[in-house]
This record gives structure tokens, sequence and C-alpha cells, in this order.
């Protein structure tokens, strides 16, 4: 007999695993939301919470891997968002910049304008901590 979940079952463990998440139990929040992204593969909350958390677990690679074998999440906008932050955590720059150019091609842009608007930001933030970072590197001496 399969189990149907419903909308406020969902709710629920998705609260639960918010909460562990939260709390910075993100092994256990990670676990929560695999179990629901599995359960209820439509679910679309489920697989980008979990994507999100195996991205503040250091784990880009593993969330990369479930964007691109879901079509459901390859259009979704806050999944590619997600897609987008795992490919700068890899260090991958050009397919990051081929991501953000069809996202601010492909989206609504009053959506996603705050999010890319964010990236810009963190991206010169970045780029300040390099340039300051290589000028102590450059004074440094023994």
């Amino acid at each position: 007999m399969q189990q149907t979940w419903t909308e406020e079952d969902l709710f629920l463990v998705s609260e639960r695993a918010h909460t562990w998440a939260r709390q910075g139990q993100l092994e256990v929040a990670a676990n929560l939301f695999a179990g629901l992204a599995a359960a209820a593969p439509g679910y679309l909350y489920a697989q980008r919470a979990l994507i999100a958390i195996y991205l503040r677990m250091e784990r880009a690679a593993e969330a990369l891997a479930l964007i691109d074998g879901s079509p459901a999440l390859l259009q979704d906008w806050e999944a590619r968002c997600l897609r987008l932050d795992a490919l700068l955590a890899l260090g991958w720059r050009q397919h990051a910049e081929a991501e953000l150019a069809s996202l601010r091609g492909g989206l609504d842009a009053q959506a996603a304008g705050n999010y890319l608007r964010r990236l810009e930001t963190l991206g010169r933030l970045r780029s300040l901590w390099r340039r300051r970072d290589s000028r102590r590197a450059g004074s440094f001496s023994v």
C-alpha cells in the first residue's frame, strides 16, 4: 500500500526540517528534506531546501547534480538561482556566467531582480576582498 502525503503532512515535516536547519543541524534537516523529496517528488520546496542545505554544507557538486537531474527544477527559477550558487561555489566561472546570462534573459526581471542584484553585490565584494588580500600578500615580508 502506497502512502499519500497531504499538503499538511508535507508542511509539518518541512517545518520540522527547517527548524533543524535553523538550529545548525544541517545533516538532520538534509535527511528530512531528502525523505520528503523522495516521498513527494513533485514537492519542489523540499528539493530546493535540500539543495540550499547542501550548499551550506559545502556540498555544491551534490546540489548541482540534484538540479541537473530534474527537469522540473531546471524549469524553476529559484532552483536555477541555486544552480548558479552551486556553479560559483565550485569555481566554474564560465558556466556561472552563462547561467547568469540565461537567468537574465529568460526570467521575469522583477521576480529575479533582487536575487540577481544580490549576486552582483556579492561578486563586487568578492572582487574587493581579492584585491585587498592580494595587496596584503604583496606587502607581507618576513
